[in-house]
């Protein structure tokens, strides 16, 4: 995945200063992303406005690239508690995290069950389908039996 910064005009979160990165360019770089088999993009909410959010999400969307969220965990002392996680403009990302798990613990089995795997049972399917699909299996996933997935799609798909 691309890791999407986003100009700093003002820090969302007070901690950056005013720098310029990549919207002056967005589309330009998002379509060379796409040519060279990107299939994700990841962004931080914290630290980008609504309206960077937004245009990202659209040109993302147009693309058929997955966004995934890039809010991390840097320090052990660091809360976990995200709201902006939470909005409407950024919801899906939860989704989107379950659909990774299911994806990397089906891939790691077999890498035809991969999300972006065109051997993917689910391929004839446009992203937004599979990765609800993903997401459904990552949210069932036994935390005992993770390769377990592999059994539940199998049934789901039959």
């Amino acid at each position: 995945a691309y890791a999407y910064l986003g100009d700093v005009a003002e820090s969302v979160t007070g901690d950056k200063k005013a720098e310029k990165f990549e919207d002056d360019f967005l589309e330009e770089l998002l379509d060379l992303l796409v040519d060279c088999r990107f299939p994700a993009i990841t962004y931080m909410p914290p630290r980008n406005t609504i309206e960077q959010m937004s245009r990202l999400q659209a040109l993302a969307k147009e693309r058929n690239l997955m966004e995934i969220s890039g809010v991390d965990i840097n320090s052990s002392r660091q809360s976990m508690n995200c709201p902006e996680l939470l909005g409407p403009s950024a919801r899906h990302l939860v989704s989107n995290a379950w659909a990774l798990v299911a994806h990397e613990k089906l891939s790691s089995v077999d890498p035809a069950l991969g999300l972006f795997s065109k051997d993917n049972p689910l391929s004839h399917k446009n992203l937004d389908e599979r990765l609800s699909v993903y997401a459904s299996l990552g949210r069932r996933m036994d935390a005992h039996n993770p390769l377990g997935l592999r059994e539940i799609l199998t049934k789901e798909l039959l």
